[in-house]
C-alpha cells in the first residue's frame, strides 16, 4: 500500500512539473479596478551595425526595434482607445484625451476604472482620431454598441518621405499612425493593477549613417532604393492593413513585426535628394520614413542602394550596395516599426574577379560580367575553376597590393536558391596559398549563389560581393 501511494505521489509531482502550459484561472465578473496607459514599443537596444562595404559591396542593415525620441515626431498626439467585452463583443468603453498629449512617448487612458474579472480586448490607436478611424472602417464605435470586426482592417498611408511634422487641421503635428490589439484574460488579481497597451508604428524609418574615406572632398547628390512599395495612386486606395502583424506586451516589447500590406502593392525606385558636400573623413546622417515592403521587385531579391556623388575633380561617379542583415544575411522585406540603420562608407577602393578555367578545345572560355553589385561567372566547361579577387583604387584602376587585404569569408548561399543536385563536385572554396577561390564542377547545369568577404587592412572595412555562378 505504502508502494502505491508513493506511485500515485510521484505521478501528481510529476504532472505538476509538466511542461505543458497552464490555463488561465477562469474570471468570474467580480468588479475590479484597472489603471490603463497607452505607450509606443519600448526604447531597448538600439543595434546599430558597423560594417560597409565598397562600390561592389554589401551595406549591413539590423532592425532596432526601439525607436529614438530626440526629434519629437515619432511619438503620441492624439490616441482612441476602444474597450470589448468577449463574451458579447459589447463596446464597454471608447476613450479619447480630454487633452493634447502633445509629442508623449506614454499617456494615461483611464484611471481606476471600473470593470469586471473576464475576458476584454483593447483596440488602440494613437495619431489616429475616431472620425477617421469610422471613415476607413466604415462602422460607428459608440459604448454599448458591439464591435464590428475590424481585425483585417486596411488603412491608406502615404509612407515614403512621410512628414510627421505636418499640420492636421487642428493645427498639431500628425504623428506617425499606430495601431495595436491586445487581448486580455482579467481576473482578481489584476484588481488596481495598471496595464499598458502598446501601439506599433505604420512606417519604417531608414537611417542613412555615410562616411567619406575617398581621400578627397566629395558631393553626395542623391541615393537611390531599389524597389520600395510606391506611394498610393489615389488617397482612396487603403494599401496597408491596419493593425500589424504582432503586438507588443509588457512580457515581449521586442517583438519582430512581418509586412502587412493590403495585397501585392506595386513597386518603384525612390531616390533620396541629399546634395550635400562632405569632407574627407567626415560623416553625415539622413533619415527617411518609407513604405513597408515585402521582396523587392528586382532580380536578386535584395535592395540594392545606388549613391551618386560628384569627386573632388567634378566627375560623377557612383557606387552601388546591396543590403544585407547581419542577423541572417538576408533582407528581403521592410515591415512596420523597422528603424533599419545602414552604415555606407564610401571607400577609394573596389573589387573585381579573374576566372580561370580548363577547357577543352573549341569549348568557350569563361567571363565574368558585374552588374548591380553582382558578379556573374559564367563557365562552359566540367572539371576545375578557380576565381581569383582584385582590389584596385577606384579613381584610377591601380592595384592595391595583396598584403592590404585578407580573406573574411567564402559562404554558398541558398536564397534565392540553392545549387542544384550534382552541380559541384567539390564545392567552391578558400585556397589561401594561392589566395584564390577553386571548385570543381559535377555533372548538372545550372547556376549557385555565393557571398564573397574581404577585410582592408587599412581600414578594416570588410567588402562584399555576391558571386553568381553559372554553368550553361
Amino acid at each position: 500500500m505504502k508502494h502505491l501511494l508513493s506511485i500515485l505521489l510521484l505521478s501528481i509531482i510529476l504532472a505538476a512539473c509538466s511542461s505543458d502550459p497552464i490555463a488561465p484561472p477562469a474570471t468570474d465578473g467580480t468588479p475590479i479596478k484597472l489603471s490603463l496607459r497607452i505607450a509606443t514599443q519600448s526604447k531597448d537596444t538600439q543595434s546599430k551595425d558597423t560594417q560597409s562595404k565598397d562600390a561592389q559591396s554589401k551595406a549591413s542593415a539590423s532592425p532596432a526595434l526601439g525607436w529614438n525620441y530626440e526629434q519629437g515626431d515619432e511619438l503620441i498626439e492624439d490616441w482612441v482607445v476602444i474597450m470589448v467585452n468577449d463574451a458579447d463583443h459589447t463596446i464597454e468603453q471608447v476613450f479619447t484625451p480630454t487633452h493634447s498629449p502633445n509629442n508623449v512617448e506614454a499617456d494615461n487612458v483611464a484611471t481606476n476604472l471600473q470593470t469586471t474579472a473576464s475576458n476584454k480586448t483593447f483596440y488602440s490607436f494613437a495619431n489616429i482620431s475616431l472620425a477617421q478611424l469610422e471613415q476607413a472602417t466604415g462602422h460607428t464605435f459608440a459604448k454599448g454598441g458591439t464591435m464590428p470586426d475590424i481585425a483585417s482592417a486596411t488603412w491608406h498611408i502615404d509612407g515614403n518621405n512621410f512628414d510627421p511634422k505636418a499640420k492636421d487641421a487642428k493645427g498639431r503635428a500628425q504623428g506617425i499612425p499606430m495601431t495595436g490589439i491586445c487581448h486580455m484574460s482579467l481576473t482578481n488579481k489584476d484588481n488596481e493593477t495598471t496595464k499598458t497597451l502598446y501601439v506599433v508604428r505604420m512606417l519604417a524609418k531608414l537611417q542613412f549613417n555615410i562616411t567619406n574615406k575617398t581621400g578627397d572632398n566629395i558631393t553626395l547628390n542623391t541615393i537611390s532604393i531599389d524597389r520600395l512599395s510606391a506611394n498610393p495612386a489615389s488617397s482612396s486606395v487603403q494599401n496597408v492593413m491596419l493593425f500589424p502583424s504582432a503586438t507588443p506586451t509588457d512580457a515581449n516589447t521586442q517583438v519582430v513585426q512581418q509586412p502587412r500590406l493590403n495585397g501585392i502593392q506595386p513597386q518603384q525606385v525612390y531616390h533620396l535628394a541629399l546634395n550635400q558636400t562632405v569632407a574627407n573623413d567626415a560623416s553625415i546622417g539622413k533619415t527617411l520614413y518609407v513604405n513597408e515592403c515585402t521582396t523587392p521587385a528586382n532580380p536578386f531579391g535584395q535592395f540594392m542602394l545606388t549613391v551618386r556623388l560628384t569627386m573632388a575633380d567634378g566627375t560623377t561617379t557612383q557606387q552601388r550596395y546591396s543590403v544585407v542583415s547581419n542577423d541572417n544575411g538576408n533582407w528581403h522585406f521592410i515591415a512596420r516599426n523597422d528603424w533599419r540603420i545602414i552604415p555606407i562608407t564610401l571607400q577609394n577602393i573596389k573589387l573585381d574577379l579573374i576566372p580561370l578555367d580548363f577547357p577543352a578545345i573549341g569549348v568557350l572560355p569563361c567571363s565574368v560580367k558585374e552588374a548591380d553589385g553582382t558578379f556573374t561567372c559564367t563557365f562552359n566547361a566540367g572539371g576545375e575553376f578557380r576565381l581569383t579577387p582584385k582590389v584596385t583604387r577606384f579613381d584610377n584602376g591601380a592595384a592595391v597590393p595583396d598584403a592590404d587585404w585578407k580573406f573574411s569569408r567564402f559562404s554558398t548561399d541558398t536564397y534565392p536558391a540553392a545549387p542544384p543536385a550534382g552541380f559541384y563536385a567539390a564545392a567552391p572554396s578558400w585556397f589561401a596559398r594561392g589566395r584564390y577561390i577553386t571548385g570543381t564542377f559535377g555533372t548538372a547545369t545550372g547556376q549557385a549563389y555565393h557571398t564573397l568577404y574581404l577585410t582592408h587592412n587599412a581600414t578594416g572595412r570588410t567588402l562584399v560581393c555576391r558571386v553568381r555562378i553559372v554553368r550553361p
